[in-house]
């Protein structure tokens, strides 16, 4: 039987190990206080102790300010659902941390559902347990880095991002999470061990703005916020140049709807891979799936980058 309680800080070596044996490697040293005592937003999580008091699973949700079709409102997003088979099975565990986490959420003023990035392992187990329901699946594009035709295209690089980008983020007119400089800066300045580069651009007095972060040799970009076609494709050459001088040869982007002929023209196709995100809605409330279907996702708001 397993035991459900508050994660503490006092659990995160074991916390480190657990995610370890989930996805592979380590967190960066300061990384739980980050995510979750740092945010912009609400946060709460939970682990599930066996009879010896080992940790066996953790689960976590984050709720951050959303421009949604009903205004302003916090989401919530599941966030770090692990657990190992150690003793009880993976199952009991997950179920008795995941059911006590969600009991109540999303509650009455939140967005009415809450989103994630399961795998398909822990998608079944969601809708098993959890009446969670598929929303959409993304497909990433990917490709060289375009070696030629740099635009002439003044770039402000950082690694900051100033409150100005909020009126660019604005202009957008997106259902998302909100793109304020306190969000930005902590989802990509304050993350311990991992380092992102923010471009500020401007073409035809039109304002963008992107944030890459970097996998070995390819860089994905977590934020792009761009002037319309084919002002964005200039941007992105002249990123593009820069990346290169950064030793990077591919890039990777999950592009929104009306992008997808911008990133052809640089190289850019679909890459046959799928990012599944997945919803449950509040008990008695509207149907999560219609409510999320216009939301825009990028890929910032997925662990991974």
């Amino acid at each position: 039987m397993s035991r459900v309680r508050p994660a503490t800080v006092a659990d995160e070596g074991e916390l480190d190990a657990l995610f370890a044996a989930s996805f592979g490697n380590c967190p960066a040293p300061g990384y739980w206080s980050w995510k979750y005592d740092r945010l912009p937003g609400q946060a709460r999580r939970l682990v599930a102790e066996d009879a010896s008091g080992r940790l066996v699973a953790h689960i976590g949700a984050l709720a951050l300010r959303a421009r949604t079709r009903d205004g302003d409102r916090p989401i919530w997003q599941l966030v770090d659902v692990m657990g190992t088979t150690r003793g009880a099975g993976l199952r009991p565990p997950l179920l008795a941390a995941g059911r006590t986490l969600l009991a109540d959420l999303p509650g009455n003023g939140d967005a009415p559902w809450i989103f994630g990035f399961p795998s398909e392992r822990h998608f079944a187990l969601g809708t098993r347990t959890f009446d969670y329901l598929p929303l959409c699946a993304i497909e990433p594009w990917s490709g060289a880095l375009p070696t030629s035709g740099a635009a002439d295209v003044a770039l402000d690089i950082s690694d900051r991002c100033t409150p100005d980008v909020e009126a660019i983020w604005e202009a957008c007119d997106v259902r998302s999470v909100r793109r304020s400089a306190e969000f930005l800066n902590w989802r990509y300045c304050a993350r311990p061990g991992v380092y992102y580069r923010v471009y500020r651009f401007a073409v035809a007095a039109r304002e963008g703005f992107a944030v890459f972060g970097f996998s070995s040799e390819e860089a994905r970009a977590a934020e792009l916020w761009l002037p319309p076609a084919p002002r964005g494709g200039a941007a992105l050459r002249a990123i593009a140049a820069d990346l290169r001088g950064l030793g990077m040869r591919r890039w990777r982007f999950w592009p929104r709807p009306g992008e997808e002929d911008l990133l052809r023209d640089l190289g850019a196709v679909p890459s046959g891979e799928k990012v599944f995100v997945g919803c449950r809605g509040r008990a008695g409330g509207p149907d999560p799936v219609a409510a999320g279907r216009d939301f825009t996702y990028v890929m910032g708001d997925y662990d991974a980058i």
